[in-house]
């Protein structure tokens, strides 16, 4: 097992003094090179792999041996020292994963817009496409009824049938997002999206075929298949892009799909103009065309290497690990990534890949779990489904003449697009945080808009208008945070054994929200007529708000300093809730803290005495150890 961070300081404090303080590093497994005892000669040094052979090396001598240093440090100031593999965390214990910068290269910046184009694309369009031809689609389900049956459909049960169609796809993107966990353990993240594409092509045949075959189910078919690609693809295309992605340039790439998401809604709309493929004659090739973003996708992503994470931290592939490294960040010198991955994998040792019953039971990530819920549900719950499915009817009720509407919508498409572009190119400046934020309150703001305008348009004609522009608020804030955050957050608030759990349980209670939103809206807006988008705007106040109290922005920390950062969080708020302990009599401490007394008091720092607290330890010593002796001396870390 390669040697932890107190391991390392360890090794340094015994070895001879080495040019810079440098801790040599085995060539082969880029762990550090152990002193051992040796009393004749010079200073043996062993690295903890098989492969690494013993070094010796005299006090003061430069070294030649295999991967130790033969040249001086750069000076602490010099370009090449940002990316030393040995800066220190304050206090002299070395951190790897501190300096780790890296620059966008082509091989990131191309497999970034291949699955973005590919798979994020097809999940924008598909939301999308079913809105222009509307009107066509309700129309060949009452021709197709009515020569089975002999007469046409009541408009209670077609508009039942239609809502099936719209809806169909969340039930496929549920399921799909059922299957992320096993799929990525089993063929990894871009086999996973290569096997997914395979979906797309059926799809596009049952939908293309349908009206030749005079077959509406083929329609409702094609489209749960296609949701059922989109719920596997929008989940597994952030968490590659995140573990492929330096922590520098993670946010920016992370918001790349979501580009590409307004980018595929924007070109359903262009092509759903009457002059294009939204006609009675072309409703199905409009359908169909999600064939050709995933044609490419399939035939090229075989060409970019697996997810170096994935590689090495679950497959132990030091060696392809490496490699995938060299060929994404450019350069042959990546121990410092390797180190960085290394020191997860350590942490991760004795743990599992964890299930969703697991992540829900684990107290130690219940912040983590609460947060993905809470933003992924909010996302859906947003109501920006409704506006994406029923733009036309939206506008229509707002008073837009019909024959305006479709270039309209076009209007709104390119502003998400511009949108998601600011969003993408200010994350890493803003940060996550305020992006989400800002999101959130400006579709809860104009969702309220939209309420107002439709009580007053039959007063007041210009408010028409007003609702144009709400609706494009609620799109544009939409695109420049919802969107792509909640998924970059996924992969943020995870490592590597709990990321796929949380995608799973985040992806499905996305699909769920996003099925029952687009089942319900039409009957709700019948219902409850301009009310029905307070529920939505009551929603995105609430969620921006538990993102401003509960979630740390993320911006440039590697996945252990985040998991660190919510392990110190639930530490202080057990020990302000230690802190209403009672105490009784000289020498017992009594509280409703679960173990409080059963622990080894404060030698190890294992939590609250319970074994099972032991996350907290990690960092935080032994200052909330509660024992079980008299008096109150365990307890000193309370004080």
């Amino acid at each position: 097992m390669p040697l932890g961070l107190h391991q390392l300081e360890e090794a340094a404090s015994v070895m001879p003094a080495w040019p810079g303080n440098q801790i040599p590093i085995c060539c082969a497994c880029s762990s550090a090179l152990v002193s051992e005892e040796s009393h004749t000669g010079p200073s043996l040094y062993r690295g903890s792999c098989p492969e690494s052979q013993p070094h010796r090396v005299k006090m003061g001598e430069e070294s030649q041996a295999p991967g130790l240093p033969s040249s001086p440090p750069p000076h602490p100031l010099s370009a090449d020292s940002s990316r030393s593999l040995s800066p220190t965390d304050g206090k002299g214990t070395p951190d790897p994963s501190r300096g780790i910068t890296r620059r966008l290269t082509f091989p990131l910046l191309s497999v970034t817009l291949l699955v973005s184009f590919g798979s994020s694309m097809l999940y924008g369009y598909n939301l999308a496409v079913v809105n222009s031809p509307a009107v066509h689609i309700k129309d060949f389900y009452n021709a197709t009824w009515s020569r089975r049956y002999g007469h046409g459909l009541a408009p209670g049960p077609l508009t039942l049938l239609y809502s099936l169609t719209v809806s169909t796809f969340a039930l496929g993107g549920l399921g799909g997002s059922l299957l992320v966990g096993l799929l990525v353990a089993r063929y990894g993240r871009s086999g996973t999206l290569s096997r997914s594409s395979l979906l797309v092509l059926l799809a596009g045949g049952f939908m293309g075929f349908s009206r030749e075959l005079g077959s509406p189910e083929m329609v409702i078919i094609g489209r749960s298949i296609t949701g059922l690609h989109a719920g596997i693809c929008l989940s597994v295309v952030p968490l590659y892009l995140g573990e492929i992605a330096p922590k520098n340039l993670r946010g920016f790439l992370g918001l790349m799909p979501s580009i590409f998401i307004c980018l595929g809604v924007f070109s359903a709309q262009v092509l759903g103009l009457p002059e294009l493929l939204g006609t009675e004659r072309y409703w199905p090739l409009f359908l169909a065309v999600v064939v050709v973003p995933a044609s490419l996708q399939l035939l090229l992503l075989h060409c970019f290497p697996e997810s170096p994470r994935y590689l090495l931290i679950e497959k132990n592939d030091v060696c392809g690990a490496t490699e995938a490294l060299r060929r994404f960040l450019g350069t042959p010198d990546v121990q410092d990534a390797v180190q960085e991955m290394k020191e997860e994998q350590r942490s991760l040792s004795s743990v599992e890949t964890t299930s969703v019953g697991q992540l829900l039971r684990d107290r130690a990530v219940r912040w983590q779990t609460l947060s993905v819920a809470v933003v992924n549900a909010g996302m859906q719950l947003s109501g920006i489904d409704a506006i994406w499915f029923y733009t036309n009817t939206i506008f229509e009720n707002a008073g837009i003449p019909r024959s305006q509407i479709p270039y309209t919508t076009v209007g709104t498409g390119a502003i998400e697009v511009v949108a998601g572009l600011i969003g993408c190119f200010t994350i890493e400046k803003l940060g996550r945080r305020p992006l989400i934020i800002t999101g959130f309150c400006a579709m809860g703001v104009c969702l309220a808009g939209i309420t107002l305008c439709l009580l007053l348009q039959t007063a007041l004609p210009w408010m028409r208008y007003v609702a144009v522009a709400c609706v494009v608020g609620i799109i544009a804030g939409f695109c420049m945070g919802p969107a792509g955050v909640p998924f970059l957050m996924t992969a943020e608030l995870f490592t590597q054994s709990h990321r796929p759990a949380a995608y799973v349980l985040g992806g499905s209670l996305n699909w769920l929200c996003n099925f029952t939103v687009g089942f319900i809206f039409p009957f709700l807006q019948m219902s409850a007529g301009a009310f029905c988008y307070l529920f939505f705007c009551g929603v995105c106040l609430l969620v921006a708000l538990y993102v401003h109290l509960i979630i740390p922005e993320t911006k440039n920390k590697t996945f252990v300093e985040i998991s660190r950062t919510f392990a110190a969080r639930r530490a202080v708020l057990l020990a302000c809730h230690g802190a209403t302990l009672k105490l009784r009599g000289y020498g017992a401490l009594e509280g409703s803290l679960e173990g409080s007394g059963s622990g080894s008091g404060s030698g190890s720092g294992s939590g609250l005495g319970s074994g099972s607290e032991s996350e907290l330890g990690s960092g935080l010593g032994s200052g909330l150890g509660s024992g079980s002796g008299s008096g109150l001396g365990s307890c000193s870390g309370l004080a």
